[in-house]
């Protein structure tokens, strides 16, 4: 039980902030229920170090311009290497968990696909709503997040609450959707609420997880 808990907090301490709660929430259940369908607590651990470790790399790589002008600063150099070693860490460390805690053949790869097929995921991090770096501007003061496939909101982001302390829930934004025939399909559109111009977009699958692409080619959602 130790070990659990010391996992989920490395994994929601690597997590970004504003999805935290989000990310625990599913975490837990997983682990409350997935035991009893036969999925192991190690395997779950290490689909939640994956998680974590995606949802980290897509925050640091979508700020937009300026950290890409500013990576090469000791300061953010030192954040990403700090970031990259804590998930390879991390995810190390359950892998060897789920080794040694295997007592039948498993195959984890597809207990980690198991583990997550149900997790729908409802928060999003970008450059639109993340802490901005020393001296970078702001990002809008108000956006939403709308499915391409459904054209309903997804998530929702205002500055100014979130500032307070507050958290939004799609459901707080009182923003008319318009589809557009021309936004990409099975993805989210982020829309600036003040000009409904889209600011950004990726491609998600059926379950709302940002897919993304490796320079082999390969894709994965997460």
């Amino acid at each position: 039980m130790k070990y659990t808990e010391a996992v989920i907090a490395a994994c929601l301490a690597l997590t970004p902030a504003r999805i935290r709660p989000l990310r625990e929430e599913q975490w837990r259940a997983d682990l409350l229920d997935g035991p009893s369908v036969g999925i192991s607590t190690a395997s779950l651990l290490f689909g939640a170090a994956c998680s974590s470790a995606a949802s980290r790399f897509y925050d640091l790589t979508h700020r937009g311009g300026n950290l890409l002008s500013q990576i090469t600063k000791e300061k953010n150099m030192k954040l990403v290497l700090g970031t990259l070693g804590t998930a390879v860490v991390l995810a190390g460390a359950v892998a060897v968990s789920v080794q040694a805690n295997a007592t039948t053949p498993q195959d984890p790869g597809s207990q980690l696909r198991a583990s997550m097929a149900e997790a729908h995921i409802g928060g999003y991090m970008g450059w639109w709503n993340s802490t901005p770096l020393d001296g970078s501007p702001l990002g809008p003061p108000d956006v939403v997040a709308v499915n391409t496939n459904t054209g309903t909101i997804v998530d929702y982001f205002n500055r100014a609450k979130a500032d307070a302390g507050q958290q939004t829930l799609a459901s707080d934004s009182t923003y008319q959707v318009a589809p557009d025939p021309t936004w990409p399909a099975s993805s989210v559109v982020i829309i600036d609420t003040a000009t409904d111009k889209v600011i950004d977009s990726f491609p998600v699958d059926e379950k709302g997880r940002v897919i993304y692409t490796l320079e082999d080619g390969t894709k994965f959602a997460g």
